[in-house]
């Protein structure tokens, strides 16, 4: 297999994040000492019952750490006994401590990790062309924000609160082992490579069924979100059932990759409990056969079968991390994927008049989708303050030449001028300030209906927006509304007719006071009135700017002073 492919490693693909924990590192170290401290307690925690086995139960000589607390209540088998379980009370507490410590700072660490990842991510995506999210489902993207930046979390904190504790741990415990009997200490440790060796055999397997677990839990939110917002359609065609049923088939897939990995959880539990069952009965049938011949003491037994135990969790912990890092990794894969796309090069700050003259100009400009060539060698000059229609049947390139002005894409071929300026070397900030767009469809947020007009300039006064909403003649239903300009809206715009919403995008755009407007089918769909009222504000806002619409509305189409025919992405007629 190509050493570029996605089988790289599991941590190669996770290590590309290691900058978010830099600046946690702190933190994270912090979590690591208190782990440490956790290992010493759980290394302390058998030994008050060897002083009671040896020291009490044996009346023999008290041995172990412990011992020197004995004499500190008299050295009596009472005072053993008191010594034992006072130390017993401490050490569970100590590790109680440490390990909600631990869990605190280091799970405290992860979260904002995570938070810091997924805000860049989502900046990231805001700022990718569109030509990337023309080819993404809305769910699936959604589903590499929320959930694969989660298993990247769990990825990265388990490396500090898992993996280096484990390996800290298991260090301790052979080393603690082999001091209190070399034997005995051999034979525990001989368990070690046997887990490991378990573990690598499921590390390949898990890692596959991992990526087509998120691959397919991704396209089931896709079709999730797009059923929602497609959730009108459905019911106005009553084709509830098509969608049961590709739900049903998008959810089989996803439950058959979720059974996949849960059979190989399943199956890998029992594999390493056997394993260490195995080093367990040796440990117990060599040191049983040594108390009997007085090797050792039945407490000294007792501890090294107690750190078997203890020293297995780890093994067990760590084996299990090809599971997590699996899963992160074939996160991660899909989060670099969004990362790894290059946004829209800036062009460099330069000295720039605060507002354009308006003249746009495009020069043997080509455009394709990637479904083939929509524009072909197109020559266009519209001039400072012209309204200019552009007229056509569907699919002659109108919209395209709208969103290639507004900066949306980026020509295949030839090039656009603003002011005489290239458009693909000018600032993207300046360019929106010099280019407002009033949709077919107006999409509003969730909020104020204020904060929706707002939206193309957020520095506005309460002032401005509503002088805006007036000449828009938004106030006409505004001021019917509960809160006025203040009513919250729901997703979308929901409540609010198609007019009305076009109105509230008119005031966008007259907010934002830009030199070049334009108009994408602006009216199309709407009744007579509601036709005449969008009209009559476009009628204020297409005053002394340059402007460019599509439409096939004869009331659009008085306020343009030429008209551009085109057909199949070519000028078809320029009028005279």
């Amino acid at each position: 297999m190509s050493g570029h492919g996605p089988d790289r490693g599991l941590l190669r693909q996770l290590w590309r994040f290691r900058s978010y924990g830099r600046p946690h590192l702190p933190a994270l170290s912090l979590g690591v000492g208190l782990r440490l401290g956790e290992l010493l307690a759980d290394l302390a925690r058998p030994w008050p019952l060897a002083l009671v086995i040896d020291g009490v139960l044996k009346g023999g000589r008290p041995r172990g750490p412990l011992a020197p607390l004995t004499t500190m209540f008299g050295g009596s088998a009472v005072a053993q006994l008191t010594a034992a379980a006072a130390a017993v009370v401490v050490i569970t507490l100590a590790s109680g401590a440490f390990d909600y410590l631990g869990d605190r700072v280091m799970n405290g660490a992860g979260e904002r990790i995570t938070a810091e990842i997924r805000t860049d991510v989502f900046g990231h995506l805001q700022r990718l062309p569109m030509t990337f999210h023309d080819r993404q489902a809305v769910g699936e993207l959604t589903s590499r924000i929320s959930i694969d930046t989660d298993r990247i979390e769990d990825s990265l904190v388990d490396m500090f609160s898992t993996l280096l504790p484990g390996l800290l741990s298991i260090a301790g415990f052979a080393a603690v082992l082999l001091s209190v009997d070399w034997r005995l200490g051999l034979i525990a440790i001989a368990c070690a490579p046997l887990v490991f060796i378990t573990a690598a055999r499921y590390t390949r397997l898990t890692r596959a069924a991992a990526r087509r677990r998120r691959a397919a839990e991704g396209a089931l939110a896709g079709f999730v979100s797009e059923s929602l917002h497609g959730i009108r359609t459905i019911h106005a065609f009553g084709r509830h059932d098509l969608h049961d049923e590709r739900f049903a088939t998008s959810n089989s897939d996803t439950l058959q990759a979720g059974l996949s990995a849960v059979e190989l959880r399943a199956r890998f539990t029992p594999m390493l409990e056997a394993v260490t069952a195995a080093g367990a009965a040796v440990l117990l049938w060599v040191g049983g056969l040594g108390v009997l011949n007085h090797w050792w003491t039945v407490g000294l037994l007792v501890v090294v079968t107690s750190y078997l135990n203890d020293m297995v969790k780890p093994m067990r912990a760590l084996s299990k991390l090809s599971i997590t890092f699996s899963q992160g990794a074939a996160s991660a894969e899909r989060v670099s994927a969004i990362l790894d796309q290059a946004p829209p090069s800036s062009a460099p700050a330069r000295p720039l008049p605060a507002r354009a003259t308006g003249q746009v100009e495009l020069r043997g400009v080509d455009l394709d989708y990637g479904r083939g060539s929509v524009l072909h060698h197109l020559d266009l000059t519209i001039h400072r303050g012209e309204r200019v229609a552009l007229l056509g049947p569907n699919g002659a390139g109108k919209s395209s030449v709208l969103a290639l002005i507004a900066g949306l894409y980026r020509p295949t071929a030839g090039q656009l001028f603003l002011d005489g300026r290239p458009l693909a070397e000018l600032p993207v900030g300046w360019l929106h300030r010099q280019v407002a767009v009033v949709l077919q469809d107006t999409f509003l947020f969730s909020g104020a209906l204020a904060d929706n007009i707002r939206y193309a300039r957020p520095d506005a006064t309460h002032d401005q927006v509503a002088k805006a909403a007036d000449a828009a003649l938004v106030t006409r239903f505004a001021d019917a509304l509960p809160d006025g300009l203040d009513t919250r809206l729901a997703d979308g715009g929901t409540g609010l007719s198609g007019g009305q919403r076009q109105r509230v995008g008119i005031a966008r755009a007259l907010l934002v006071d830009a030199p070049i407007v334009l108009l994408d089918e602006p009216t199309a769909g709407l009744d007579v009135e509601a036709e005449q009222l969008v009209v009559e504000a476009l009628t204020r806002l297409v005053r002394d700017r340059t402007v460019v619409m599509t439409t096939h509305q004869p009331a659009l189409t008085r306020l343009a002073i030429r008209t551009i025919h085109l057909d199949n992405g070519a000028l078809a007629a320029l009028p005279r």
